[in-house]
Parts: C-alpha cells; structure tokens; sequence
C-alpha cells in the first residue's frame, strides 16, 4: 500500500503582495474617477444653476435654501487625516519590526476612522434640507454619503489591519500595512476634495 503525499503549493508572498497591489490600483483607479465625476457634478450644476435651482430663493411656500458651512467637512477631513498619520507611524513601525508601535499606530487609525464617520453621519443627519430643495442639496448630500462610504471601507479595513498586527501576522513582512497606506491617503484626500468643493457655493 503507497502512501502519496499531496503537494501543496504555497505561492511567493511577493507575487501575492504584487496581485493584491494591482488589485487595490484598480480600485483606487475606479472610485477616483467617480469621485471627481462627483465634483465635476457639483460644479457643473453650480455653475449652469438651470432656472435659479442652485439654491432656490424663496417662495410663498418655502424659505430660501442656504449653503452650509463646510467647516463639519473640515473637521472630518482634519479627523481622517490623523488616522493617515497614525497608521502611517504604524507602517514605519511595522518597518522597523516595533510590533507594539505598530498595533497602536492600527488601533489609533481605526478609532480615528470610526470617529470621523460618527461625525459625517451626525452632520447629514442634523442639516435642516428636504427632498425637492434644489441641486445644492442633492450636490451636498451626494458629497457626504460618498464619504461616508469610503470611511465605512476604511473602518473595515483598518479593523483587519489593527487585528493582523495585533495578532503578529506582519512579523515577517509589512505589504499588507502598505497596501492600507495606500487607501487612507485616497480616503484623505477625497474627504479634502468633498472639503474643498463644498467651500465654493
């Protein structure tokens, strides 16, 4: 009676690391040309503003709509980029093999990614705008519901990467952190980018 050994093929974590970056470019590559589609939008409407509906003026039946503040976008930017800067100390942790550099440079990320939704959320959820309000609204709205999506991706991303270092997977190498570098720094910029068009009104 022979006995076979199966052959498990265990592929290079270089070429895994090569795979997963290519995947996470055409990600990023697919949601950067939505998101200045986004802003084109914005602007765009903005500046045809077709029959006043930009910020329609006011009516017997409603008040005039007013641009917001984009102070709260601001903040959340600000608060998403100390998330990039905490787990960007994690990645030159992770360099220098300081495992619990590491693991709190992750965590600090995460926290800083949960906080920065929290507050996008509160923002939406507190202006005084209705359906029908005018393009201003649906541009602001649209803004701020992407945003919430890509700190909602980030969330679940730092998750995984605070709980890998955490368990000492990135002991031997550090591609993964690097991976996720990658994305916080999409996210931080797109929230600046939704920031800076907000400003315009």
């Amino acid at each position: 009676m022979s006995t076979h050994t199966p052959n498990h093929h265990v592929e290079d974590p270089d070429v895994v690391g090569s795979r997963n970056r290519l995947g996470v470019i055409l990600i990023l590559v697919a949601d950067i040309a939505f998101a200045l589609s986004v802003l084109f939008v914005y602007f765009y409407l903005k500046g045809q503003n077709v029959n006043d509906m930009w910020l329609p003026k006011a009516t017997e039946d409603a008040p005039a709509v007013l641009p917001l503040s984009n102070s709260g976008a601001m903040i959340v930017s600000a608060i998403a980029g100390v998330g990039l800067l905490a787990h960007a100390s994690g990645l030159r942790a992770a360099k220098a093999r300081q495992h619990s550099q590491l693991v709190l440079g992750s965590l600090v990320a995460l926290l800083m990614s949960i906080g920065a939704i929290a507050y996008q959320l509160n923002l939406i959820f507190s202006v005084n705008f209705v359906m029908g309000m005018g393009s201003y609204y649906s541009c602001y709205m649209l803004i701020a519901w992407l945003n919430v999506v890509h700190l909602a991706l980030t969330i679940f991303i730092a998750l995984g990467n605070w709980n890998r270092a955490r368990l000492n997977l990135y002991a031997k190498d550090h591609w993964h952190v690097a991976i996720v570098n990658v994305w916080w720094v999409w996210m931080f910029v797109s929230s600046g980018l939704g920031a800076f068009a907000l400003s315009f009104t």
